[in-house]
């Protein structure tokens, strides 16, 4: 996970400072993640707790080398199919999982046992919700956070008589670069906007700073933490930034904090704003204005993988927010969770959404849905974007500490997914004789037995051919 934030990448920039999880930091980052639920006052305590636990992906163990896991030899069909039944019957609960060759020309299916059992995929439901959002806005779209004004220039434009208005686009990275630098995050920097009135002659703002976040509806959270922020999600709103902190803990009003970060970058940079920070909602007469200044986030690609690699919560949920939001209609979690059911159908089979994250025990997928969706993604116009968001096994994101030393890392792209009783992994595989896709889902179960068992199971596929 290196290069990620937080404690428990499922939280990914969710905790008020930084561990940089190493291959060998999942027990320290339990550790410390319990450590904050106990704190009193800590953000963790601003909502309720979900039945769930960090997906930072987990360690396995190397394997010996010269041990069966760590060889590289390659398997047939018979052996795939008797080495991933094995996996499986080895961690019970109620488990299933669906391989398909998605090159070969017939006969496909490698493996399927429960496929159509329908269970909770954890954080796997990510994959459902990036892959909408990048189908919704292209791998090259971006978000576009703007700068209004208010009122009129006086002479020579130096003085603004009225107000600036900060308009939000749903941006899951808009802030400071010193924030995302210091997370692993990617930035839409508010300096830009900044640099944008300063570079106008505007030396003198007689009004407030407004702020509008209504692309949004106004629940901080999810159904499963309450509809407010919690220890695993940070408070979404139109306008976020910082991905919802103020300083060490949550911010209260993201939009506010949003504005006053503006207000104090533009007194730093010679111009002064006489008015305070207010919520307003921008006309469609001011939206249609020439901005004094704008911002591009990421492109979707870098915002789809800045979600799935270590599993970021926040993003997830923004993105589903995002999904739904056009003119006409604010982007709610509901609204989003209908889109995303839509898309999966469309492009493979349905699927029940609840949240965009994976954190509610309401989502509800098949190991045949899931395994079709990656295969209409490796299909669809934005794959190589929808693949690379996807962490490498045993190298990046979750899955930096599992599978190393055998055929899968470096070969194997997946999801992870974990709640209490629940773990998940699905995928793409460069096998011998071309992609595998594969879906495990495992729910009522150890989740330590179950991600080795996961692994085994990767690297068999990884052997196929």
């Amino acid at each position: 996970m290196a290069g990620v934030p937080g404690v428990g990448a499922e939280q990914a920039a969710t905790l008020p400072f930084v561990f940089r999880a190493s291959r060998t930091g999942a027990a320290l980052a339990a550790l410390l993640f319990a450590a904050l639920l106990a704190a009193p006052g800590s953000p963790a305590a601003a909502g309720s707790v979900p039945a769930a636990m960090p997906d930072d992906g987990g360690v396995t163990p190397m394997p010996r080398k010269g041990s069966e896991l760590a060889s590289k030899r390659g398997i047939g069909r018979t052996e795939l199919r008797r080495r991933l039944a094995s996996a499986l019957r080895s961690v019970g609960g109620a488990s299933g999982a669906y391989v398909v060759d998605t090159d070969a020309p017939r006969k496909a299916r490698l493996y399927a046992l429960n496929g159509s059992r329908r269970l909770i995929p954890a954080s796997n439901q990510k994959l459902f919700t990036t892959a909408a959002f990048l189908d919704r806005l292209g791998a090259r779209g971006r978000l576009r956070t703007v700068l209004h004004r208010r009122g009129k220039l006086g002479p020579a434009g130096a003085v603004l008589r009225g107000d600036l208005m900060l308009v939000g686009d749903g941006d899951p990275a808009f802030g400071t670069s010193s924030f995302a630098r210091g997370r692993g995050l990617p930035v839409t920097p508010i300096s830009n906007l900044v640099k944008d009135v300063a570079r106008s002659g505007v030396v003198r703002v007689t009004g407030d700073v407004r702020v509008d976040p209504h692309i949004f509806d106004g629940r901080r959270g999810v159904a499963a933490t309450g509809w407010n922020a919690g220890p695993y999600l940070s408070p979404l709103s139109g306008l976020a930034f910082n991905s919802g902190f103020d300083g060490s803990g949550y911010s209260s009003n993201p939009a506010k904090t949003a504005g006053r970060a503006l207000k104090r970058g533009l007194q730093r940079n010679g111009v002064k704003v006489k008015g305070g920070i207010g919520i307003s909602n921008a006309s469609a007469r001011i939206l249609a204005q020439e901005p004094m200044g704008f911002v591009r986030s990421p492109m979707a690609r870098t915002l789809i993988a800045a979600t799935n690699k270590p599993s970021n919560n926040f993003f997830a949920e923004m993105l589903l927010k995002r999904v739904a939001a056009n003119p006409k209609k604010q982007g709610t979690t509901t609204r989003g969770a209908r889109k995303v059911e839509r898309f999966a159908k469309s492009a493979a089979e349905g699927v029940r959404a609840a949240d965009g994250s994976g954190l509610g025990r309401s989502n509800e997928a098949t190991p045949r849905q899931v395994t079709k969706l990656l295969i209409a993604m490796r299909r669809h116009s934005h794959s190589s974007a929808f693949r690379k968001s996807l962490p490498l096994a045993g190298r990046e994101g979750t899955l930096a500490g599992r599978m190393r030393g055998t055929a899968a890392e470096g070969r194997c792209r997946a999801k992870t997914g974990t709640l209490s009783g629940v773990s998940a992994l699905s995928g793409y595989c460069s096998a011998g004789r071309g992609t595998v896709a594969f879906s495990i889902l495992m729910n009522g179960v150890d989740v330590n037995a179950a991600r080795s068992a996961q692994d085994r199971m990767a690297a068999a596929i990884a052997r196929y051919g």
